[in-house]
């Protein structure tokens, strides 16, 4: 076997240990929880946690992700970020290119209607599913993007997502996407456990890849540009290679939800003033 088969081996077989520690010790009762309750999800759910595993993302109506409870929250939630997002106080941001219409360190009142987005038990059942054990919720947030004179920067160039091992990471467009508003782009099948998995281009920044670079490494017509009308919903693991697109025209506005392992890799963002007291299964205690 030569050096370099050697070498990826090693990587692989410390890659396979820190997995198994992560979910089988370090997660143990979450990951029994989600054991014992995968037969009781529908096929439904089954069925969309399986097109995860398989490209590491799935794309559809927000609809056909959440409960009736999750769908009506979801009307009330848009309504509170459309309303906020045309109000002046949300202009003042230090990136140029969005503003945190929602940001991530917002104190969430029991009562959201966002947050009962982001514990709405059909959907904790999907992330559950795909994870292998019950979620954590790590952070709610809403943005809003529009053009800018400068080249693709940050987010908008490609990269993975360092809160986990594994994650989820949900965005809901609350306005039509398209080609020119700088739709979420995601290259399938390079999220963790997958054949992508370990494709690393060259690349000059440490953090961040440019197209240039990454068509090298993974041909373009392998991209997928998830545009759709208002309520589409995108669930995907964001270790995976992925870029928020830089709008030429018009604007992008969404809802994002981050559910992590209960050991996450870093520090969890969610704050609530206090506990809610509607939840009904223990799915929705454990996301807290």
């Amino acid at each position: 076997m030569s050096r370099s088969n050697r070498l990826k081996r090693k990587a692989l077989t410390k890659t396979n240990m820190s997995y198994l520690q992560w979910r089988y010790f370090d997660n143990a009762m979450r990951t029994w929880r989600a054991w014992q309750a995968r037969d009781t999800h529908s096929d439904h759910v089954k069925q969309v946690a399986q097109e995860i595993v398989d490209r590491g993302i799935i794309v559809g109506p927000a609809d056909s992700y959440l409960s009736d409870e999750g769908r009506k929250a979801l009307g009330e939630a848009a309504a509170s970020v459309l309303e906020l997002s045309q109000s002046c106080e949300v202009r003042a941001e230090s990136k140029d290119y969005l503003v945190r219409v929602v940001p991530w360190d917002l104190q969430h009142r029991p009562d959201s209607p966002m947050l009962k987005v982001a514990l709405d038990k059909t959907l904790l059942e999907i992330v559950s599913a795909y994870l292998g054990m019950w979620p954590r919720l790590h952070a709610i947030g809403a943005w809003l993007n529009f053009p800018t004179e400068d080249y693709a920067k940050e987010s908008q160039l490609w990269h993975r997502d360092p809160e986990d091992l594994k994650i989820i990471k949900v965005f809901i467009y609350l306005s039509d996407v398209g080609a020119e508003n700088g739709p979420f782009c995601y290259i399938p099948k390079t999220h963790p456990f997958s054949p992508g998995s370990g494709t690393v281009p060259v690349h000059k920044d440490k953090k961040r890849i440019l197209d240039d670079e990454m068509v090298t490494a993974i041909q373009r017509d392998l991209w997928v540009t998830c545009t759709g009308p208002a309520n589409t919903m995108i669930i995907a693991d964001t270790v995976g290679y992925h870029r928020g697109g830089k709008p030429t025209a018009g604007t992008r506005l969404l809802i994002t939800l981050t559910y992590t392992s209960g050991t996450p890799l870093s520090k969890r963002v969610l704050r609530l003033m206090e506990r809610p007291t509607w939840i009904t299964h223990p799915i929705q205690s454990y996301a807290l």
